[in-house]
């Protein structure tokens, strides 16, 4: 049974390409909808389409939900089971063959993700692990309906063990600035805090690009905001992140332990108190 990858990506620059890699071989075709992206984010993910061999396209989306950017990708699949994952997403071999198991029985294929924070051997204590998601799906156990974020199962679940990880929190500061993410306990649904800028832009309709809508709204512009946004995104490290432990470290993805071992971020410590990360926040 042929498997079509439904992806979300808004500046996943950094992370596309360890979210194709963990599904090459895995899906028949990938379709990414891309809801804004201004970091070379279309580009790259069509170069590791053709790197890795994967049929699919990335389309332009400007949608005012996650579940509308979501089902314009499912719409735009070719075949009948879907793997809808957020492009910061990367899935192991275990995983996968847990989700197989999981067609195979006719389920629906739930999974958790582990949130990493600001390189690849810290998490994000304030939430750790997102609750299990629809995964793994054929197209006719799904509905669309008042769910915004994510289509509502109609057959069986089945939560499975192993989890992917999320790489939203291990990106360049402005990123995390301009969706105006929750780090707080209480939330964990960072699209709907009321900080989240890409929102309101999208909401407004106004304005081409979040950039311009930023700078017309706050008098903010690009450099600014890189600028400024570090040194918020420090105080969220020292607050939230904490190096991962054996329980977590077990079950990570191999594309991602590849990442350990030659790391593309690295926090910086003084004693026991984060002050950095190479190359930049």
């Amino acid at each position: 049974m042929k498997i079509s990858a439904a992806l979300i990506a808004w500046n996943e620059v950094d992370t596309i390409d360890l979210c194709l890699k963990s599904l090459k071989g895995f899906v028949d075709e990938a379709v990414i909808a891309d809801t804004g992206s201004f970091d070379g984010t279309i580009k790259k993910a069509e170069e590791c389409l053709s790197a890795y061999h994967i049929s699919g396209e990335v389309l332009n989306v400007k949608a005012n939900t996650l579940g509308q950017a979501r089902l314009a990708a499912i719409e735009k699949t070719t075949y009948d089971w879907i793997l809808l994952l957020d492009a910061n997403q990367v899935i192991s071999n275990a995983l996968k063959r847990e989700l197989l198991e999981s067609q195979k029985g006719g389920f629906v294929g739930m999974i958790r993700s582990l949130n990493l924070m600001g390189d690849y051997e810290h998490y994000f204590t304030a939430l750790p692990l997102h609750s299990h998601h629809e995964t793994l799906f054929h197209k006719t156990m799904m509905m669309w309906g008042d769910n915004y974020d994510r289509p509502i199962p109609l057959f069986r679940q089945r939560r499975l063990q192993r989890w992917a990880v999320n790489l939203s929190r291990v990106r360049s500061a402005w990123r995390y600035w301009y969706r105006g993410e929750a780090f707080t306990p209480e939330t964990g649904r960072e699209w709907l805090t009321k900080g989240n800028r890409q929102i309101h832009w999208l909401r407004d309709g106004r304005y081409s690009s979040l950039i311009d809508y930023v700078k017309e709204q706050e008098g903010l512009t690009f450099e600014d905001v890189k600028r400024i946004a570090p040194d918020w995104f420090l105080d969220q490290l020292q607050r939230f992140a904490k190096p991962l432990g054996p329980q977590f470290r077990k079950w990570l993805p191999e594309a991602i332990q590849e990442e350990q071992r030659d790391p593309r971020y690295r926090l910086i410590y003084q004693g026991d108190k984060i002050v950095g990360r190479h190359p930049y926040l």
